[in-house]
């Protein structure tokens, strides 16, 4: 276990960090906003717990390699570093003011995203994208929940290792790797093995989400999605719904064939994308102001069982 930690001496992560609200709930652990105390900065600590098999450790070993890997990754959140903490890990990382597309979505009318903005999230994900592809690594589930954006409008795909991770766990996490609704059919069949164009699909899949406010088939149940998926014809986004443009897009990502689907360097030259080639990302500063003014989410400040038990003793 110890290639996982930082070594900082007998430095306690206390002492380095302090923990500030919870801003997300996963079956491995959770988020939270932190300081760096040394300096003041704020970051994102995740943390999860290694209460499991030995197995599940080094799937976190892997996932924190990955992070070290592609620290110079353009729009993928930047890893700061890893601390064991009795039988939890805390993994730093840069934080998002901003939190996810979907809190965006939830703070926006009808839970949906204006094309305008959506087109300049979608240009600065396929940059991350196309870094991650010629790696090459699959993120695996790509949605609207996965990427973030910072109060100056950055764009960020976090949680793939993440998606990795869960999907060799053992059966309390994910035994699948991505969320049904965002899957490409090869995904859902396993066969034959899938590749980066996997996430291609899920990506046609976000910007339907973020435009729709929901994934395709949202109403069923995930179990009837993933038969559903290999049979269905692709989704498409209706005509009058949003540009011309935008439809070809998502067109493009949804086709049942990987290899008709464009790699993420073409999906860049697509006119929606070059549509907004000179715009600045600061123009998602609107969606954070959005965020900001609906208020918290009251759902995420209670704390966590853990801290609960940790407050008693």
């Amino acid at each position: 276990m110890a290639q996982l930690v930082q070594q900082h001496g007998n430095v306690s992560v206390h002492q380095l960090y302090r923990r500030l609200e919870t801003v997300g709930k996963g079956a491995y652990g959770s988020v939270h906003k932190g300081i760096h105390i040394p300096t003041g900065s704020v970051v994102a600590l995740k943390i999860i717990n290694l209460d499991t098999a030995d197995d599940d450790v080094e799937d976190i070993q892997r996932e924190v390699a990955l992070l070290a890997q592609l620290r110079d990754a353009p729009n993928v959140t930047k890893y700061f570093g890893c601390y064991m903490d009795g039988p939890r890990v805390w993994i730093v990382m840069e934080f998002a003011q901003g939190g996810s597309v979907l809190s965006l979505m939830k703070a926006s009318r009808d839970g949906c995203i204006e094309e305008r903005y959506v087109s300049v999230i979608l240009r600065e994900v396929l940059v991350g994208l196309s870094y991650l592809h010629k790696v090459p690594v699959i993120h695996r589930d790509m949605k609207a929940a996965n990427v973030l954006v910072t109060s100056v409008g950055k764009v960020m795909i976090c949680d793939f290792g993440v998606s990795a991770l869960l999907a060799t766990t053992s059966s309390k996490r994910n035994t699948l790797t991505g969320t049904p609704y965002w899957m490409a059919p090869e995904v859902v069949q396993t066969v034959p093995a899938y590749d980066t164009k996997a996430d291609i699909w899920s990506l046609g899949i976000m910007v339907y989400e973020m435009i729709k406010g929901s994934p395709p088939h949202a109403n069923l149940d995930k179990f009837k999605v993933m038969d559903l998926i290999p049979r269905a014809k692709p989704p498409r986004i209706p005509e009058g719904e949003g540009s011309k443009d935008m439809r070809d897009f998502v067109a493009l990502c949804l086709k049942e064939l990987p290899s008709e689907r464009l790699p993420a360097d073409e999906l860049a030259k697509t006119k929606w994308i070059k549509s907004v080639a000179k715009t600045p990302v600061a123009i998602l500063k609107d969606l954070v102001l959005r965020l900001h003014q609906a208020g918290p989410r009251a759902s995420l400040a209670e704390p966590l069982p853990w801290e609960e038990e940790e407050e008693r003793e």
